[in-house]
């Protein structure tokens, strides 16, 4: 089974799931033993998630998807649920994946953040 990552916040000693519903219904599918594990996140900067959505919107521009569409698309592409609970460092290597398969697969290539 994949692993299962749900993003939380922790505050006074108490934890909140930032998508109860969606942490309740998998786990009613569920059987068996589990442990929980907690890992500090250090989201993804406001500068990376800028770059990504530029990046994503280039790609649907050139490939004639809307930007969610993109999203989707890459998101399935790369086996990722979810962008949001990467942390500052996997979602660097996730945007270096990302733009090396726009270049050799797509044939697109992405610029530099400082050129955008």
């Amino acid at each position: 089974m994949s692993r299962l990552r749900f993003a939380c916040t922790i505050k006074n000693g108490k934890m909140s799931l930032l998508n109860r519903a969606e942490f309740d219904n998998a786990v009613a599918k569920l059987q068996g033993e589990y442990y929980i594990e907690l890992k500090e996140t250090g989201v993804r900067s406001a500068q990376q998630n800028n770059y990504y959505w530029k990046i994503i919107g280039i790609l649907g521009e050139e490939l004639g998807y809307t930007e969610q569409e993109m999203h989707a698309t890459v998101k399935n592409h790369f086996n990722i649920d979810s962008t949001k609970t990467l942390s500052t460092k996997e979602f660097a290597k996730f945007i270096e994946r990302l733009i090396r398969w726009s270049a050799v697969d797509l044939n697109i290539v992405i610029p530099d953040p400082k050129n955008i």
